[in-house]
């Protein structure tokens, strides 16, 4: 145990998402060793104790690869749960992840609900293992946990955009489980199992049963709506990054993202290059019946859609953005050019380049909320992500389009989702009511 002497107990199991393919091909050669050493020794001190570390290594790059989604967010939280779960069988429970019970399942989230403080990092840590310098060598990062206590956005951005204060770090006693984190917990956990079940590696998937007596659970859901930006802060946003365009071009990809995710109501994995799919300029076509535009949009579960697109995005958003690209104001229905790409390669840009583009953006109107003395409206959207921009249109869209019509804009499979998130007729007749009771 000499390569890593962080708590060998909790190894970081899998590496980067682009690498797990890479991973999952090495694990059953003789280069593994040379590539993963302190895997490879993390995973041999396991087997000497009874456990088949590798094999359940195997199975875990073999969900991971195969079968999710390309999600970045749907990977993300499956893997990270997935991985956990494995550590805690072998770390708590002594066994390997193929002989577990139910009573496994409701000890780990006893585990997860109050982690012992050494599992937990007071920062953000991205990597679960690092280049050796010069070398394809893979090292894991002596600073990885497998929890993290994350400072919320909203707390980040008002500390560093709008109150800026020195604050002291928070204590890992803090770490708490929301109920949100609880749920998407038992989700990975039902997800990875049902996949070892088809796979006829495991008997049974104990999840359902594990959740259905769940001491930490709260029961019921009342209607959230939508986080949405009020008319006026939706026209800051328009004027600030125009404005931040016309006096830095490199600002002209921010006006088009943030735009485009709220005019057309995409989500912004929609915009993002996947392995099977690359949104391209000539996905934006009139539409036969020559009525108007349309773009040809992969949604979610590799759903094909078309969203109308407003003629004044045409003039005023996407023939703005391809002139400043050097290319003809309305696209080819040849051409091939990618929608989003990197200034430096030219390569289509990813989920995390566009989030990051958002964020940028979401800052830029931030700081000039606060300078125009607009803070409260500034701390409302302090912790906005690009989910708000799909939600902002949708909501503004109701005056236009009839409940259906905007289902089939969102890529809804039913209208009664369209319905219940952004009308809530049910809610708001029973406020209504309510409001009106005697004394």
């Amino acid at each position: 145990m000499s390569l890593y002497s962080m708590q060998m107990q909790y190894h970081p199991l899998t590496d980067a998402t682009k690498l797990q393919a890479v991973q999952r091909r090495l694990l059953s050669t003789s280069e593994f060793s040379s590539v993963y050493p302190t895997l490879k020794e993390f995973l041999e001190f396991k087997e000497a104790e009874g456990i088949r570390a590798r094999a359940d290594v195997s199975h875990l790059l073999d969900f991971l690869v195969t079968n999710l989604s390309n999600a970045k967010g749907t990977q993300t939280r499956f893997r990270n749960e997935a991985e956990r779960f494995i550590l805690f069988c072998w770390n708590e429970r002594g066994k390997s992840v193929l002989k577990t019970t139910l009573e496994d399942i409701k000890l780990y989230i006893d585990w997860i609900w109050k982690p012992p403080k050494g599992l937990v990092s007071d920062t953000t840590i991205a990597s679960r293992f690092k280049s050796k310098p010069k070398s394809e060598v893979r090292l894991a990062n002596p600073e990885w946990r497998p929890f993290v206590l994350r400072k919320p956005k909203a707390n980040r951005k008002i500390e560093m955009l709008i109150e800026p204060i020195t604050t002291k770090p928070k204590s890992k006693q803090a770490y708490r489980l929301t109920q949100t984190s609880l749920q998407n917990s038992y989700a990975a956990l039902n997800v990875f199992f049902k996949f070892l079940f088809d796979a006829e590696l495991v008997r049974r998937n104990y999840v359902s049963d594990a959740k259905k007596n769940c001491k930490y659970l709260v029961k019921g859901k009342i209607y959230q709506p939508p986080h949405t930006l009020d008319d006026d802060t939706w026209g800051l946003f328009i004027d600030c990054l125009t404005k931040a365009a016309n006096e830095n071009p490199k600002f002209e990809i921010h006006r088009f993202v943030v735009l485009t995710l709220k005019v057309l109501f995409l989500r912004i994995s929609e915009l993002s290059h996947r392995d099977y799919y690359t949104p391209l300029f000539n996905h934006f076509r009139p539409d036969p019946s020559g009525e108007g535009w349309v773009l040809n949009v992969i949604g979610k579960g590799k759903k094909e859609r078309l969203v109308t697109v407003p003629d004044s995005y045409i003039d005023s958003v996407l023939s703005r953005y391809r002139e400043y690209l050097g290319l003809t104001p309305l696209p080819r229905i040849d051409e091939d050019t990618p929608m989003l790409s990197s200034q430096k390669t030219g390569a289509p840009l990813h989920q995390d380049s566009l989030n990051n583009i958002v964020e940028e953006a979401f800052d830029l109107v931030i700081k000039e909320l606060v300078k125009v003395g607009k803070k409260q409206q500034a701390l409302d959207i302090a912790g906005a992500s690009s989910h708000w921009l799909r939600h902002t249109g949708a909501t503004q869209a109701l005056d236009e389009l009839n409940e259906t019509m905007l289902a089939e804009e969102l890529g809804h499979a039913s209208v009664k989702t369209t319905v219940e998130v952004y009308v809530a007729p049910a809610h708001r007749d029973r406020i209504r009511k309510g409001s009106k009771r005697k004394l």
